[in-house]
């Protein structure tokens, strides 16, 4: 493997009412992609909603991706 160099300054926000922050703190652009399974958890629980309507507070854009399925197949992926 060649040598090669990765910086990806991240915060992670976690714990309890930390979710609500999204709507609040300055984040790096104006779009998002939320990636999530194909499963229905995060749709019938509400917290898909949330997540959009936090993003929208904080003027940014979103698309939804939720295709991923368990052992995703190289097309899924791409």
């Amino acid at each position: 493997m060649k040598p090669f160099v990765n910086f990806i300054p991240t915060k992670l926000y976690f714990g309890a009412g930390q979710l609500g922050m999204l709507g609040t703190i300055p984040l790096p652009g104006k779009k998002a992609l939320i990636v999530i399974t194909s499963g229905k958890s995060m749709r019938s629980s509400g917290t898909l909603d949330r997540v959009e309507k936090l993003l929208a507070h904080n003027n940014v854009g979103c698309a939804v991706y939720d295709k991923v399925q368990a052992n995703p197949t190289r097309e899924q992926v791409m």
